[in-house]
């Protein structure tokens, strides 16, 4: 099978009626000017980075669940990595768009931005700028097309897929 930037949307917008939180998150990896080599070294640190803090997410909201029974006790993420191909302005920086679901009902959206911070911040050593909002129902296919927006000009290892987490059980309990 061909994978495709349709291909990849299906399968986000499968996902859509599990996500309850979108978050935009910043490194320090500024690509003005930069080599394919150099910005290769910045794309591979930063996913790196994601799974540090996507492991800390982890154990903060569920402890050692996370690793004992993953597919229950985690929570929804899906990744998309920008900003490797754009080195013509020197105010960007490669960052992440993160879809959350799964998430504690008992956590506010506030609770989240201060764990997911601990997480990138401190953790993984990355830049303090993180958004993070709750999806209204009018919103959210567009959040989707946002997030994804690098694959439709054919940038499609956009998706950070190796960092990609979806706990089947918790989403299949219905």
């Amino acid at each position: 099978m061909q994978i495709t930037a349709n291909t990849i949307r299906d399968f986000l917008d499968k996902q859509q009626k599990h996500i309850t939180h979108y978050v935009v998150t910043h490194t320090y990896f500024h690509t003005y000017h930069k080599e394919d080599w150099e910005i290769e070294r910045m794309r591979v640190s930063a996913i790196k980075d994601m799974r540090h803090a996507r492991n800390c997410f982890n154990k903060e909201l569920y402890g050692n669940g996370a690793k004992r029974k993953p597919l229950t006790y985690q929570p929804l993420l899906i990744p998309t990595l920008e900003g490797t191909k754009n080195t013509s302005n020197p105010k960007l920086t490669i960052h992440y768009n993160i879809y959350l679901g799964n998430i504690p009902t008992a956590l506010t959206t506030d609770d989240i931005k201060t764990l997911w911070t601990y997480c990138w911040v401190e953790k993984a050593h990355q830049k303090d700028n993180t958004y993070i909002t709750e999806p209204l129902a009018n919103t959210q296919s567009h959040l989707l097309l946002y997030g994804t927006k690098e694959m439709q000009f054919g940038n499609l290892s956009c998706w950070d897929f190796e960092n990609t987490q979806i706990p089947y059980n918790a989403l299949n309990i219905d």
